[in-house]
């Protein structure tokens, strides 16, 4: 995931963060994410926009970055 790795996070550490934000993931989750072998849920995709200071539009593809 491109915002991940521009602020340089792992994928545990994306987790993790998420984790202290009240949100259940994982690194595997994660990963499963990133490679589009999991479906998305709309609360995570609400809660990675959230947490990336994008829109949900942006995570989705439908427009640029906000």
């Amino acid at each position: 995931m491109e915002l991940r790795t521009e602020r340089k996070l792992s994928q545990k550490a994306l987790a993790e963060q998420l984790q202290l934000a009240g949100y259940e993931f994982s690194d595997l989750t994660v990963l499963r994410i990133e490679k589009g072998t999991r479906f998305v849920p709309d609360y995570e995709v609400v809660a990675l926009a959230e947490f990336f200071h994008v829109s949900c539009e942006y995570l989705l593809g439908v427009q640029g970055k906000k």
